[in-house]
C-alpha cells in the first residue's frame, strides 16, 4: 500500500500528546441558570404580580400559596428541561462523525475525534474534512470552504495543498496526511472564540406565545369589564380590585407550557426508540401535517443489500479488474461488487487492489453517470483506464455498432424488467504521459467488456406500511435514479400498478415547464432516472399545490431538496452535508420508520389539542363564575388560594399527563393534518362554552342554594368549590377522546398515571374537607353524604351532555 499509515504504537503516543481530535462543546447551562430561566415567563411575572398584590390586600396566606406555586412550577420546569438537555445531549452523542483512514497498513474507519497528526484520511464527495491537513494526492478534488472564506464557489485542491476541519468535500477523491486537531485547527481557532447562540423559537412556540399573549389580553379585558360591572353594581375600589386578581388568577394557564415541552420531549424520545432521529423539535409537529412522502426506493423500501445475480462479460478478466479498480467501497453496490468479485474462484480482489496505484479518478456523479479510474502496475509505463457506469453512457463511449448497442439495450430493458440494477463495463490500455490528457470531457474511445446486474430485494414489511400510508392518507411519490423497468419491477413487487400518465423519466421531465410540472405532479407515482436537481423541483411544485413534503436523501446533492422540503429525512449512512441538512434521521434506514414517525407527530398534535382544550375549559369555568356572581351582585364564591389549588393540584398534574395519552386507532385512518389547522376548531370553543356555562351555573346555583338562601355562605362556598373541583377531576374523561364516548374509548386503561392521578385527586380533595388544618386554610366546610352524592350526580350529567354532544359531532363530521 502507497500510504501505510501510523502504528498502533505511535497512535497511542500522539494521542497522549495531542488529545482528542475536538472542539469546545457548547456552553451547556448550569442547575441555577436553567432554574432562574424558569422564571422568565410571561406567566410566572403575572403570578409574581398576584404574590404582591396579595400581600397589599393582607391576603398573607394567598401570597405565601402563590410564591410555593412558583417556585414548584420553576422546580418542574428545571427538571424537564435539565432532562431534555441530557436527552439532546444523548441525541447528539449518536451522529458522532466518522473518518475513512490508513493505520497498520489497513483501511478503517473510526471516529473522528481519534484522529492524530500524522494520520491518513481518505476523503471523498460530500463528507466533512476531519482535521486540518496536507492533501497527498487528489482526483479531480474540489473543497466547499464556505463555512471559512464565505465563499459560494468550491476550491480545487492539488497534491501538497492544504485543506481545513469543517469544509466540505464537493467533488472528486483525495487521500490527506492530518496536520492539526481539534482546537489547534482553524476551525478550532475560530470555535474558541464564538460565543453561545440562541435557537430561534419553533412555530408551536409561537403559536404557544401567541396564545399566551391572547389569555393576557383576555384577562386585561376582563378586569377592565369587572371595574365597570363593579362599579356600577356599587362595589368599592376594593372589592372590584380583589376581583380582579381572583379573575387573573382563574385565566391563566400556569402548567400549559410545561405539558406541551413535556409532549414533545417524549414524542421525541419515543421516535428515537423506533429508529427515527428527530433532530429539531418543530419536526415534531410538522410530521403530522406530512401529506406526500417523495421516497428514493433504495434501503429504504427494499432491503439495501445489494448482491449481483446476472452477469454477462465479454472479456472476464478485464471485467473482475473494472470492478475492482473502478472501486472505492463507499456504498452498498460497490460493497456487492467486491464481495461478487471475493467469490470469483482464484481472484483475489485485496490483492489486485494493493498490486496497483490509482493516478487518475473521475468519481461517479449523478450528472454523467459513471466513474472512472486509471491504475498503473508499480515501475511500468503501461497503464489500464477503468469506466463502470450507466450502459447507455457506457455504450456510448465505446466504438460500437449501432446493432450492438441495440443489442446490449435490449438486454438490458430486459434485465431491468427483472428489477435488476445494472452497470456497464469498459477500459482502455495508455500510457502514464497520456494521464495528464484526461479529463470529464475528453476520454479515449473505450473497449466494452459487459454487464453486471444487481438485485436489492423489497423490504418484507414494505407492502403493509405503503397500505398503511395510503390509508392515512399520505400520498407516495417514488423517485429513484434506476431504470424505468427496475423501478416499475420493485413497484410492482410493493403492490403498485403504474397506469398510465403515473411514471416520468428524468429527460422526459427536464423538458417539462415548471407550470407542466405542476399541472401534472399530483398525478404522478414513480420518477426514474432523476437527478438530485429535478427533485427540488418536484418538492417546489408540490408545495406550490399546498401539499405538506417529506423528502428523503443520502447525498450532498440531496441536500437542496432536503433543505426545502417541510421534512428532510436522511438515512444513517447518508454524507454529512444531508445530515445536517435534514430535520430526521433514519437509523435503520427503513420506510417504516418515517410512517411510525408520521404517526408521533399525529398523535403530538392530538394531545396538544387535548390538553389545551382541557386547560383552557377549566379556566373558563372559573371566571364564568366570578363574572356571574359579579352581575348577580353575590359575594365570590371563589378565593385566589381555591382557584390556585384547582390550577395547580387537581389539574397541574391531569394536564401532563393527559398530553401522554396513546394513539387512537383512528388517527392513521384520517387525512393528514393542515399546517395551519388551528389547535381547537369551533366545534371545540363551542364544547368550552357548553361545558364553562354547565359547570358554572351549577356551581353558582349551590353557592345561591346553601350560600345565600338557606344563609351558610362558608357551606355555599365550599359547594361551590367542590363543583368546580369535581368538574376540573372528571371532565378529563370525556375530554380523552374527541370521537368517541368515554366507555368506548380503547385506551381507557392505557394511561393508567392520569387514571391513578384522577383517584388521588378525588381522595386528597375528601382529605381537604374533613381535615381540620386544610380546612381553614381554604374555608371549607365538612360536607355530608348527601353533599357528595349531589355534587357527583351534577357532574355526571354534565359529562353526559358532552358526550351526547361528541356524538352529534362525530356523526355529522368525518373527523375530530
Amino acid at each position: 500500500m502507497k500510504y501505510p499509515g501510523l502504528t498502533t504504537i505511535e497512535i497511542k503516543k500522539l494521542q497522549t500528546q495531542f488529545g482528542p481530535n475536538a472542539l469546545p462543546e457548547e456552553k451547556v447551562a448550569s442547575g441555577l441558570m436553567i432554574f432562574l430561566a424558569q422564571l422568565k415567563n410571561p406567566l410566572i411575572y403575572v403570578l409574581l404580580v398576584i404574590g404582591v398584590l396579595s400581600i397589599v390586600v393582607s391576603e398573607y396566606g394567598d401570597a405565601v400559596f402563590v410564591f410555593v406555586v412558583v417556585i414548584m412550577n420553576s422546580l418542574f420546569g428545571f427538571t424537564q428541561e435539565f432532562k431534555t438537555q441530557k436527552t439532546l445531549t444523548a441525541l447528539k452523542r449518536m451522529v458522532k462523525p466518522r473518518a475513512r483512514v490508513v493505520r497498520d497498513g489497513e483501511r478503517q474507519e473510526i471516529e473522528a475525534v481519534d484522529l492524530v497528526p500524522g494520520d491518513i484520511v481518505l476523503l471523498g464527495v460530500g463528507e466533512r474534512v476531519p482535521a486540518d491537513g496536507v492533501v497527498l494526492e487528489a482526483a479531480s478534488f474540489f473543497a466547499d470552504e464556505a463555512i471559512l472564506t464565505g465563499e459560494s464557489e468550491s476550491v480545487e485542491k492539488k497534491a501538497q495543498d492544504e485543506v481545513f476541519m469543517g469544509t466540505i468535500v464537493a467533488w472528486g477523491t483525495a487521500t490527506m496526511r492530518v496536520a492539526k486537531t481539534g482546537l489547534t485547527t482553524k476551525i478550532g481557532e475560530i470555535a474558541s472564540m464564538i460565543k453561545e447562540t440562541v435557537q430561534p423559537p419553533t412555530v408551536l412556540q409561537l403559536r404557544l406565545k401567541k396564545l399566551v399573549r391572547t389569555i393576557i389580553i383576555i384577562a386585561s379585558g376582563l378586569c377592565v369589564l369587572t371595574f365597570f360591572i363593579g362599579y356600577f353594581s356599587g362595589y368599592s375600589l376594593w372589592e372590584i380590585f380583589e376581583i380582579a386578581v381572583v379573575l387573573m388568577v382563574a385565566i391563566l394557564p400556569e402548567a400549559l407550557t410545561i405539558a406541551v415541552t413535556l409532549i414533545l420531549v417524549l414524542a421525541m424520545q419515543k421516535s428515537l426508540k423506533r429508529k427515527a432521529l428527530i433532530r429539531k423539535l418543530l419536526a415534531v409537529e410538522t410530521l403530522g401535517s406530512v401529506s406526500t412522502i417523495c421516497i428514493d426506493k433504495t434501503g429504504t423500501l427494499t432491503e439495501g443489500k445489494m448482491q449481483v445475480t446476472k452477469s454477462d462479460f465479454v472479456d472476464k478478466d478485464k471485467a473482475l479488474n473494472t470492478l475492482c479498480l473502478c472501486n472505492n467501497l463507499s456504498n452498498s453496490t460497490e460493497i456487492a461488487l467486491w464481495d461478487f468479485l471475493s467469490d470469483q474462484k482464484d481472484y483475489s480482489p485485496q490483492e489486485v487492489f494493493d498490486n496497483q496505484s490509482r493516478f487518475f479518478e473521475i468519481p461517479f456523479s449523478s450528472k454523467h453517470k459513471f466513474m472512472a479510474t486509471v491504475n498503473c502496475l508499480p515501475a511500468s509505463e503501461d497503464c489500464f483506464l477503468y469506466v463502470k457506469g450507466a450502459p447507455e453512457i457506457v455504450a456510448a463511449m465505446c466504438g460500437l455498432s449501432e446493432s450492438e448497442k441495440k443489442k446490449i439495450l435490449d438486454k438490458v430493458e430486459t434485465w431491468g424488467k427483472d428489477g435488476l440494477r445494472i452497470l456497464a463495463l469498459a477500459n482502455k490500455s495508455i500510457d502514464k504521459a497520456g494521464i495528464k490528457k484526461l479529463s470529464l470531457d475528453s476520454l479515449p474511445e473505450l473497449e466494452w467488456l459487459g454487464l453486471v446486474g444487481l438485485w436489492d430485494p423489497p423490504r418484507k414489511e414494505a407492502k403493509e406500511t405503503l397500505a398503511v400510508a395510503q390509508k392515512a392518507g399520505i400520498k407516495i411519490k417514488v423517485i429513484t435514479g434506476d431504470y424505468r423497468f427496475t423501478a416499475e419491477k420493485i413497484m410492482h413487487f410493493l403492490g403498485f400498478k403504474i397506469g398510465p400518465g403515473e411514471l416520468v423519466e428524468g429527460h422526459e421531465l427536464e423538458k417539462f415547464s415548471d407550470e407542466q410540472l405542476k399541472s401534472r405532479v399530483k398525478d404522478i407515482v414513480l420518477f426514474t432516472r432523476v437527478t438530485p436537481q429535478q427533485k427540488l423541483r418536484i418538492v417546489l411544485a408540490l408545495q406550490e399545490l399546498g401539499e405538506v413534503v417529506a423528502m428523503t436523501g443520502d447525498g450532498v446533492n440531496d441536500a437542496p431538496a432536503l433543505k426545502k422540503a417541510d421534512i428532510g429525512i436522511v438515512v444513517g449512512e447518508a454524507s454529512e452535508v444531508a445530515k445536517e441538512t435534514a430535520d430526521m434521521t433514519l437509523l435503520d434506514s427503513n420506510f417504516k420508520t418515517i410512517i411510525a414517525a408520521v404517526e408521533e407527530g399525529r398523535v403530538v398534535f392530538e394531545n396538544i389539542r387535548k390538553t389545551v382544550f382541557y386547560i383552557i375549559s377549566g379556566s373558563f369555568v372559573q371566571i364564568s363564575i366570578i363574572l356571574g356572581s359579579l352581575i348577580f351582585g353575590w359575594p365570590l364564591p371563589l378565593s385566589v388560594l381555591q382557584i390556585l389549588w384547582v390550577n395547580l393540584i387537581c389539574d397541574g398534574p391531569q394536564d401532563i399527563l393527559l398530553g401522554l395519552e396513546p394513539k387512537e386507532r383512528e388517527v392513521m385512518s384520517e387525512g393528514p393534518k393542515r399546517l395551519n389547522e388551528p389547535l381547537l376548531s369551533r366545534f371545540h370553543f363551542f364544547l368550552i362554552a357548553v361545558i364553562s356555562l354547565s359547570a358554572a351555573t351549577a356551581a353558582l346555583s349551590m353557592f345561591w342554594y346553601f350560600g345565600l338562601h338557606l344563609g351558610d355562605l362558608r357551606l355555599g362556598r365550599t359547594m361551590a368549590f367542590m363543583m368546580v373541583v369535581f368538574s376540573s377531576i372528571l371532565f378529563v374523561i370525556p375530554v380523552r377522546s374527541f370521537r368517541k364516548p368515554f366507555w368506548n374509548y380503547e385506551n381507557f386503561w392505557g394511561n393508567p398515571w392520569l387514571l391513578f392521578t384522577m383517584g388521588v385527586n378525588m381522595l386528597l380533595q375528601v382529605i381537604v374537607v374533613y381535615l381540620p388544618f386544610t380546612r381553614e386554610i381554604l374555608e371549607l366546610k365538612a360536607l355530608q353524604l348527601w353533599h357528595w352524592g349531589l355534587l357527583l350526580i351534577i357532574v355526571a350529567v354534565v359529562i353526559l351532555i358532552i358526550e351526547i354532544i361528541k356524538w352529534i359531532h362525530h356523526a355529522t363530521n368525518s373527523r375530530c
